[in-house]
């Protein structure tokens, strides 16, 4: 008795548990099941803490791949990145997931093998937060069915509808940064972007530094071209660029100042200048982006541009699902401010 009773509690363990299984529990149909579970139509507070109270005792886990099936449709997003940006990258995935998505994380790499995986993967979105690939390239992606939304830091040529861009407004990021160095009484300031940005310096059409070249002329300070780092494929290349400019300018067109093109980054000059036993603030001052948590962690805490992570992700998300359910999405940039700290 014992031992049958046992084998009959391993099969209702072992059977898998279904949408319609909720539903008979719940005493409502299975497509309500699936509005509560997908968040896609209106179900009234009763029903819904029903379906809940079911899929908790039941211990239901929908079957994604299969739900896919039914819907052609993949429920993953991916996620491009020069360099990790846990903060935002967790923020735009926590929302992701409570809308029943998931998100994988990718580096980007300028070879036509990686963009054919990303268009072969066929995820219902990518969130591109690279300026490595050019407007042919990011439009061949959303020509597959794929809409992309772009962090944008430099000039496209026509770029496809299903591509918008979403990213704070680092123009105005490098143009406070730069007009409160001058303010501070600094005439030769360094400017160094994140690493792998591409850049071609003074010539270039990115908008980190044009807004730094707009900055200085609008002060009628000159532009020194080679205090703006173009090499930044490693942080080893930017380090040894942060060098050249400390060793190689004449003793009048010294850097006094960098703005940094993100914090992680301006923690690991500020670490390198300390081992060349350069003080900041006191020989070098500098000022990093996106106000992560790291800045006032650092010695001396990092002065840096904050923006609001938790608006960027809901933008970010929402925006994305307008796109994935055919609808039209603008571009946007949001809106920045500087945080004074001891490093500037």
């Amino acid at each position: 008795y014992v031992f049958i009773n046992h084998e009959r509690k391993e099969e209702n363990m072992s059977k898998t548990v279904t949408r319609e299984d909720v539903a008979k529990l719940a005493n409502v149909s299975p497509t309500i099941v699936s509005y509560v579970l997908n968040n896609s139509n209106y179900v009234s507070q009763e029903k819904r803490e029903k379906v809940l109270e079911a899929v908790r005792q039941l211990n239901y886990i929908p079957n994604q791949l299969a739900r896919g099936l039914r819907t052609s449709r993949s429920a993953q997003f991916i996620f491009v990145c020069d360099n990790i940006q846990a903060e935002l990258f967790e923020a735009v995935e926590t929302r992701l997931f409570e809308r029943g998505y998931y998100i994988s994380l990718n580096y980007s790499r300028n070879t036509k093998e990686f963009l054919d995986m990303l268009i072969s993967r066929q995820p219902e979105g990518i969130f591109m937060a690279t300026n490595m690939f050019d407007a042919q390239q990011l439009n061949s992606i959303a020509m597959n069915g794929i809409p992309i939304i772009l962090y944008r830091t430099k000039h496209y040529e026509e770029l496809d509808p299903r591509i918008v861009t979403v990213v704070p407004d680092y123009y105005d990021a490098v143009r406070k940064s730069v007009d409160y160095l001058i303010l501070k009484g600094h005439t030769c300031i360094g400017m160094v972007p994140p690493v792998k940005y591409l850049t071609k310096g003074v010539e270039g059409d990115d908008f980190r530094v044009r807004a730094y070249v707009e900055a200085l002329r609008r002060s009628s300070i000159p532009v020194r071209p080679e205090l703006i780092c173009t090499r930044t494929q490693t942080v080893d290349d930017i380090c040894e660029e942060v060098f050249r400019m400390l060793v190689s300018s004449e003793k009048d067109g010294k850097p006094t100042a960098l703005v940094v093109g993100n914090d992680y980054l301006a923690a690991q000059i500020m670490q390198y200048l300390k081992k060349l036993n350069i003080s900041v603030p006191g020989d070098l001052s500098v000022i990093g982006c996106d106000n992560t948590q790291i800045a006032p962690l650092t010695t001396p805490a990092l002065t840096t541009v904050d923006v609001s992570k938790e608006k960027l992700a809901k933008t970010y998300v929402d925006k994305m699902l307008a796109l994935v359910e055919g609808q039209q999405a603008e571009d946007e940039y949001i809106g920045v401010k500087l945080i004074i700290r001891e490093s500037a």
